[in-house]
């Protein structure tokens, strides 16, 4: 291993401190690191062309921190390693004790990759492709300022699947089940899956379910509101205000995020002890 990407939590001064110990780790053992926050627009140059060069991203945050780097390394195949700094973190799977341990079993191949379906959100504004992004959570369209009640023509590939009137509508992969897609009632599904799920926000129809969809369909959305404000978002993290008439199309990608799992725990274990469930 000769370079590893360290990416800090913004404005955080616990991931500061507890990626310091990695740096001083990585410098007694004369490898080369790089540094970016999440949350920035822009990376620099100097460190874009540094990017593709990792063998490991470990990233020190929440699991926003953790959809960042996927954007910005998943596309180079980097294998990430997510440090928990707090919350729930159904991602990021480490606890910060373990950040040198877990480092440790990646550089002596004590370790296994779990790889997450990502998606392609494009859309299209008069058939013109008006913004393209990759995330590894979800694609939400809601309401972009006071809340109103919304109306959406979602489709699987050409098949109608319903006209929906809702306070917004979240189409998730796998991995997203456990965030936005759950709150709004939809399933838990095992995040080295390959699904779509297709969730209402807050229905006006009790009829309105979450739908999984098969990974190989594409997950079309077309707004049907007049004098709304509409925003897209993907992953929380990037985005789109939409007009009357936009569609949206989400597909699998191919890009994929390769997180490290040094077998100390399973998805399992973590929702257990994060959703609190009982026997």
């Amino acid at each position: 291993m000769k370079l590893v990407g360290i990416v800090r939590k913004y404005k955080s001064t616990k991931a500061v401190k507890t990626s310091n110990v990695l740096i001083d780790y990585l410098k007694s053992i004369s490898i080369d690191y790089i540094v970016i926050y999440s949350k920035r627009d822009a990376i620099e140059k100097s460190l874009q062309d540094l990017i593709p060069k990792c063998d490991l991203c470990v990233t020190f945050g929440g699991d926003g921190t953790l959809l960042y780097a996927a954007r910005v390394f998943s596309r180079y195949n980097v294998p990430i390693v997510g440090i928990n700094l707090g919350g729930l973190g159904f991602i990021t799977e480490f606890k910060e004790a373990e950040v040198l341990e877990c480092v440790e079993c990646f550089m002596n191949g004590f370790h296994s990759f779990e790889e997450r379906m990502m998606i392609d959100v494009n859309i299209y504004r008069q058939d013109q492709v008006l913004s393209t992004s990759t995330g590894l959570n979800d694609l939400v369209i809601s309401s972009g300022g006071i809340s109103r009640l919304l109306e959406f023509e979602v489709s699987s590939n050409t098949a109608l699947i319903g006209i929906y009137r809702a306070d917004g509508i979240i189409v998730s992969t796998p991995t997203g089940s456990t965030a936005y897609s759950l709150a709004a009632g939809g399933p838990i599904l095992d995040p080295t899956m390959n699904a779509f799920i297709v969730s209402p926000i807050c229905s006006h129809s009790l009829g309105a379910r979450p739908l999984v969809v098969p990974s190989e369909d594409t997950v079309r959305v077309k707004v049907l509101s007049k004098n709304r404000a509409v925003t897209a978002t993907v992953d929380g993290q990037i985005g789109i205000e939409l007009r009357d008439g936009d569609e949206i199309r989400v597909i699998r990608s191919k890009t994929l995020t390769k997180l490290v799992s040094v077998g100390k725990r399973s998805f399992y274990d973590i929702i257990r002890e994060k959703l609190a469930w009982k026997g």
